[in-house]
């Protein structure tokens, strides 16, 4: 069974080109994606008073949840590359995509930040890169 994920990566020749400068801002660039798509996650997988990411034991009057599932999502870095995951929830797959002969669907957190995320992409990259210009000056 597959961990849901995100997935941030910089490709094409501005990155790949060897200039250390643009290796840097590549990786800047990724940094700020995850930190906002980590930001977001954690305030998606917040429990509510509802039930939503709550046992059924959990969602009783009283009880708290542990935030066990929130607490395990991380991001990791490589070069150009960064990936946020639960870290291999065993539970985390059920989660994002729901199971088959249920009627659950999953909540799909993980897709719906990639998609939050590859639309923050031309903002984010335009307030680095400005960042970047502003340096040379």
């Amino acid at each position: 069974m597959t961990t849901p994920g995100v997935t941030v990566r910089q490709t094409g020749r501005i990155f790949t080109s060897g200039s250390a400068d643009m290796h840097r801002l590549g990786n800047d660039i990724i940094r700020e994606l995850v930190q906002l798509g980590e930001s977001r996650l954690d305030q998606v997988l917040r429990p509510r008073p509802a039930g939503v990411y709550l046992s059924v034991s959990q969602a009783d009057r009283g009880k708290a949840s542990t935030g066990h599932y929130r607490r395990s999502v991380h991001a990791r870095y490589q070069d150009l590359h960064a990936r946020i995951d639960d870290g291999g929830v065993v539970y985390g797959p059920w989660l994002e995509r729901g199971a088959g002969g249920t009627r659950f669907r999953g909540y799909a957190q993980f897709r719906r930040t990639g998609q939050f995320i590859q639309a923050k992409v031309p903002e984010i990259s335009k307030k680095v890169i400005t960042r970047y210009v502003n340096k040379l000056r």
